[in-house]
């Protein structure tokens, strides 16, 4: 016999489900705070510049807010909670719509995403299973083959035979591009080291006959990767980082040297990775050649499109990431320049046995030979993100997508071009994809600083270097402290200069950003820099 429920409780569970869940008759208090909802999201869109990029309140003002320890005993009225959303957090929360926020890869996105989230949150579907993702699994599906077909190209006629066919997987949706590094990682360990999945890495390794293993690839990867090797049990050291070149891709007779001499000391190379879109200055490797080095080799490729991967739904920009196609392993982020908003990432193969090296079943979901798409994911419960995509890619098309990526592009070389021509400034990277590096140089050092380098002076050069890593430093701090603009910044060891600088970094990919704040930035971070130096112009 089940236990009986006190009167009290009843009362108080038909209050709370009449007050907060949707049902026959129960929808005006829906309607009017979501009206509420999207009232305060109109404000913060319609007027980033209303209120500084970073907030006035300092960290332990804001810790203070939030230093309650004790969980509310009883339910606060809808207006007080929304009053706090408001002065405690979206009044103290970052303005990266704001378009003279350069300053990192978040950005803004389209109107039409917030509203994405809305049906997504309502219809609260799980992608793990069919039972509780009907529609949604088979729109996942279809997200993941649009994309697959984007980095593989295969004929038209093999993804209408995948694309909803149960056991075939061309990949997964990730909550980031550090789960899909993972996942691409943890595959190419399965497939090179058969049987570690089933009975962990120490025997089947002992087995193998190799001394070590290692997974190669530039300094400028991510650091997901060197966190992949260790939840994988492979230990951060086992990822060896190259050196880059000059336009800060790959050094690829370096990645060649380096897999003749793990080859000859008996050390398993994993897998290289390429990146199309380096986070700290968006350059591109030579993916072609790198492809065809890991084929020759027996190598697996995997590739961090993260960030550059959206450059293949144009066909004239696609160019640059070419020989993607040749990865065994490839991770796009939605939340970058797909222009979602977080989070969405996924993992492609390029064989879609692949993922079957990762199949999992439970009796009470995922089944074997059911149509659960969480079988080969690393997640279980998984929002139904893909719609963010899948309505995005409906909105805008390629051509739409090709504009905003070609806008992007525009804003990078301008800047560049400003900057080149500013006798105050110094351009550190190439304008690749979207992302800029350069500093702050007083006029009247730069003569000095050309000389010292054409004579190869190291020790007058590290010293102007350091100089100038201060005033940097000093500078983007106080840029950020106004709240007017905001770039962000990191060193660079691929400069002409003997030891790493510091750098400001730009990243290109707000919309609102037109050609005139670029100029008006630059400005505020000359201002800046003299007002440091306190010397003239």
């Amino acid at each position: 016999m089940s236990p009986s429920v006190e009167p009290d409780v009843l009362k108080g569970i038909e209050l709370l489900s009449k007050k907060f869940f949707v049902g026959p008759g129960d929808d005006e208090a829906f309607k009017k705070w979501g009206e509420q909802a999207i009232e305060l999201a109109l404000d913060w869109l319609k007027n980033p510049e209303r209120r500084k990029i970073h907030a006035d309140i300092t960290l332990p003002e804001l810790a203070k807010l939030f230093s309650d320890p004790t969980i509310p005993g009883e339910g606060m009225q809808i207006e007080e909670v929304f009053s706090a959303c408001k002065t405690e957090i979206l009044d103290n929360s970052v303005r990266i719509n704001n378009p003279r926020y350069i300053g990192h890869m978040t950005t803004v996105t389209p109107w039409f995403s917030v509203v994405v989230d809305i049906l997504i949150s309502a219809m609260n579907q799980n992608q793990v299973k069919i039972e509780t993702a009907l529609a949604s699994s088979y729109v996942e599906r279809q997200t993941l083959a649009w994309m697959h077909s984007l980095v593989y190209q295969k004929p038209k006629a093999y993804y209408s035979a995948v694309i909803q066919e149960p056991g075939r997987t061309l990949g997964n949706m990730t909550s980031g591009g550090t789960l899909g590094n993972l996942t691409g990682l943890a595959v190419a360990r399965e497939a090179k080291l058969p049987g570690i999945r089933a009975k962990g890495f120490f025997p089947v390794f002992a087995a193998s006959g190799y001394k070590d293993i290692k997974i190669l690839a530039s300094k400028r990867a991510h650091y997901s990767v060197a966190k992949s090797a260790a939840i994988l049990g492979l230990g951060e050291e086992a990822l060896v980082t190259l050196e880059v070149d000059r336009f800060n891709r790959i050094n690829l007779q370096k990645l060649t040297e380096k897999i003749a001499e793990l080859k000859a000391q008996n050390t398993l190379v994993l897998a290289v990775v390429g990146i199309a879109g380096t986070t700290e200055t968006g350059s591109v490797d030579p993916l072609l050649e790198m492809g065809q080095l890991c084929q020759k080799e027996g190598i697996w490729f995997h590739v961090d499109a993260a960030w550059g991967g959206a450059l293949l739904l144009s066909e004239e920009l696609g160019q640059k990431l070419k020989g993607i196609e040749l990865a065994d392993s490839v991770v796009l982020d939605g939340h970058k320049l797909f222009y979602l908003p977080m989070n969405h990432s996924m993992v492609l193969f390029k064989s879609e046995e692949s993922l079957g090296l990762w199949r999992h079943n439970a009796r009470y979901i995922i089944r074997k030979g059911s149509v659960d798409i969480g079988q080969t994911s690393f997640e279980g419960s998984r929002r139904f993100n893909a719609l963010k995509l899948w309505f995005s890619l409906k909105m805008l098309g390629r051509h739409g997508y090709h504009l905003l990526l070609k806008q992007s592009l525009h804003l990078t070389t301008t800047l560049s071009r400003l900057i080149d021509e500013h006798p105050d400034f110094e351009r550190c990277s190439e304008p690749e994809i979207c992302i800029l590096t350069y500093r702050f140089v007083p006029r009247s050092l730069a003569p000095q600083l050309a000389q010292a380098l054409g004579q190869g002076k190291v020790e007058e050069l590290n010293q102007l270097n350091e100089r100038l890593n201060e005033v940097n430093v000093e500078l983007q701090k106080r840029q950020r402290e106004r709240g007017e603009s905001f770039v962000s910044r990191t060193m660079l060891e691929s400069t002409p200069y003997p030891k790493e600088i510091v750098v400001l970094r730009a990243v290109l990919t707000n919309l609102l950003t037109q050609s005139e704040f670029l100029v008006e930035i630059l400005e505020e971070q000359r201002r800046l820099g003299y007002e440091i130096t306190q010397g003239k112009p």
